[in-house]
Parts: structure tokens; sequence; C-alpha cells
């Protein structure tokens, strides 16, 4: 992905739930969740990818009044060694230092291999209470059971067709831009269901 490409999808990413295009179960179960003020500690956001999971997390991320020094987000494809997840160990007992809370973002959190899944079971089973883990991940199959017991599972799913006709003419809207309906017809075949993939393309 170019740097242009990594721009526009930042610069488009929804900052509200309300925003959240095509995750209506999934909105409706976090903003429940502030509602009542019982957000689960430890959060695994499932679904394929392009689909918002690491955009809810960042939204749940301002709720919680975390500060971007206090969110740390992990790339588990890359840092998928028990390493990654014994450096988290020793920084979670800090206190915030911007905001309210701390969050860890696991992405692609299926990655870890098996001695660091291992550990983050234990640190799921004894987190501090100004801590949150949100374990993003499109094949949870591949993480232990225990973890799954652990964690409150939210699920996404592809958008339909309207919804990612609905993401393009945002930015349409936004861009000033008009496209012909043979050329939006074939961004909504190319998405595939997935909104990043819809931005990076147009």
């Amino acid at each position: 992905m170019s740097d242009r490409e990594q721009e526009f999808y930042k610069l488009y990413r929804p900052k509200l739930f309300k925003h959240l295009v095509g995750q209506p179960d999934a909105v409706k179960m976090l903003e429940e969740m502030l509602r009542k003020r019982r957000v689960p500690h430890a959060l695994m956001l499932t679904g394929p990818s392009g689909c918002g999971k690491t955009t809810a997390a960042r939204i749940l991320k301002t709720k919680l009044e975390c500060s971007d020094t206090d969110f740390i987000e992990i790339n588990a494809a890359e840092s998928r060694g028990i390493d990654t997840v014994r450096e988290i160990q020793q920084r979670m007992c800090l206190s915030p230092m911007g905001g309210k809370c701390r969050i860890w973002l696991l992405d692609e959190a299926h990655s870890l291999v098996s001695l660091a899944q291992q550990a983050l079971l234990k640190i799921l089973e004894d987190t501090p209470s100004h801590v949150y883990f949100m374990l993003a991940t499109t094949d949870p199959n591949k993480l232990a059971k225990t973890i799954h017991t652990r964690c409150t599972e939210i699920h996404f799913g592809l958008l339909s067709p309207k919804d990612i006709e609905d993401v393009i003419t945002r930015v349409l809207e936004e861009e000033k831009v008009q496209l012909s309906d043979e050329v939006m017809q074939k961004l909504v075949e190319i998405a595939e269901g997935s909104a990043r993939k819809v931005l990076v393309v147009l």
C-alpha cells in the first residue's frame, strides 16, 4: 500500500460508531457496554479484513478516554513471539500517562505462537482495572479456547453492496468527485465487502 493510499484510508476512517457502516450488531453491542459502563477488559473482535475491527477499537479508545500515548497497537503477525507478551506484562501495571486507561490492541492476534498465547491467557486472567485488551482476528479458531473464554467476542461481517456504495458516496461527496454508475458498480464488485479495500482502490 502506497503512502497516498494509506493517507486516504486513514483520512476517511470513521471517528464515531454512527459512521461505522455495515456493522449494526457490533455497534449496538459496544454502545450498550458503554451505556452501562460495563466494557469488558478483554474483547475479541472477529471477522474478515477491512470490515471495521481496528476502527471500532480506535473509536472505543476515544470513548474510554484513553490517550494516544496509552493506546498500544501491535501487529501480532510480525511480533508473534512470547517476548511480545512479556513486554506487555511488564508495562501493564504502569499507570496511564495521559488518559484514564491503557489499551493494547493486538491485530491478527491468532498469529501469536502457542507459548505467547499461554502467556497472554495469564495476563487476561489478571488484568489491572485500568487496562483493556482488544484482540482483532480474522481467524479466531487459531486462538486457544481458554483465551476465548476470557474474552467477550464481537463479530464483524462483510459489508453489503449497499453499504459499500454508502462508503464510496461519502468519500466522493467529500472529495467533490463524480463517478458513473458503471464505475461505481465495478468498485462495489472489487471491494468484495471490504471497506478498506474499496478505499484503497478508490
